[in-house]
C-alpha cells in the first residue's frame, strides 16, 4: 500500500500507521496499538486524538478502558469530498482576497527616448490636485535636460502652477537646474550617492536607468512608498 497517499490528505507517519493498524484490526486499545505499532503509549493518544479531529477514527468505552476504531474509508472519502465543496465555495472570496492585495503592488517599466516625458507627467498628474510633494535624488540634473528639455521646462512650469513643491538632494559638486521657489536643494557627498536617480511623490516610486535606451521603473505602493520616503528624509537631515 501506498503510505504518501494518506500522507498527502494530511495524516502523519504515526498517524498512518495507527489508522491502518487499526482497519486490520478492527478496534484496539492504545496499549493494543502501542505493541502493534511499536510506538509509545502517549504518542498513540497524541495520535488518536488528531485522528478523531480529523474524522479518520471513532472511540467507545469499553470497561475501564477506551476502544478505538477506524472509521471507513468511504465515509472519509465523503468527508474529503465536502471539504473539496466547501472549499470551492470559499474559492471566489479567496481569489478576489489575492486579487486585492495583488492591486496595491503595480509595477510599471517604460524604455526608450520618452521616459523622461512619461515620468514627469506622471508627477504632475499624481500631485496636481493635492499640491503635493516630490522627493527627488539626482547625480547629475543635467542628463533630463540634455535627453528632453522641452519636458523638463514644462515640469518646472507645472510645478509652479500646481503649487507642487520639490526637495531634491544632489551630489556634492552638482548643480540645480530649477531657479524658482519651488524647488529647494541639498548636497551630500558623491560617495554616498546611488546613481539611479529616483522621485518619490504620493504612493509613487520612479526609479531612472540611464543607458542606451535609458529606463523608467515606477511602482505604485503606499507602504514602499513611505519607506522611501523615510530614508530620504534620513539623507535630508545628513545633506547640507
Amino acid at each position: 500500500m501506498d503510505k504518501e497517499l494518506l500522507k498527502r490528505v494530511g495524516l502523519t507517519d504515526y498517524e498512518t500507521s495507527i489508522y491502518l493498524t487499526l482497519l486490520g484490526n478492527n478496534q484496539l486499545s492504545v496499549y493494543e496499538l502501542a505493541k502493534k505499532t511499536g510506538l509509545y503509549r502517549q504518542a498513540c493518544y497524541d495520535a488518536l486524538n488528531r485522528l478523531g479531529e480529523k474524522g479518520f477514527v471513532s472511540s467507545a468505552k469499553e470497561g475501564k478502558h477506551l476502544i478505538f476504531k477506524a472509521v471507513n474509508p468511504e465515509i472519509i472519502l465523503e468527508y474529503l469530498s465536502d471539504e473539496v465543496e466547501q472549499f470551492k465555495q470559499l474559492l471566489p472570496e479567496l481569489a478576489n482576497l489575492q486579487k486585492q492585495v495583488q492591486d496595491k503592488l503595480i509595477v510599471e517599466t517604460y524604455k526608450g527616448r520618452n521616459v523622461i516625458r512619461v515620468g514627469l507627467k506622471d508627477i504632475i498628474s499624481s500631485l496636481k490636485k493635492t499640491k503635493g510633494e516630490v522627493l527627488s535624488t539626482a547625480v547629475d540634473e543635467s542628463i533630463p535636460l540634455a535627453e528632453d528639455s522641452l519636458a523638463v521646462k514644462l515640469y518646472e512650469h507645472d510645478l509652479k502652477r500646481f503649487g507642487i513643491k520639490e526637495r531634491v538632494i544632489i551630489k556634492e559638486g552638482g548643480k540645480g537646474i530649477f531657479k524658482r521657489k519651488t524647488t529647494q536643494y541639498r548636497k551630500i557627498p558623491e560617495k554616498f550617492f546611488n546613481p539611479n536617480p529616483t522621485q518619490i511623490y504620493g504612493d509613487n516610486i520612479q526609479i531612472y536607468l540611464w543607458g542606451q535606451p535609458s529606463h523608467l521603473i515606477i511602482i505604485r505602493n503606499k507602504e514602499i512608498a513611505d519607506a522611501y520616503r523615510k530614508q530620504f528624509g534620513l539623507l535630508w537631515e545628513v545633506a547640507k
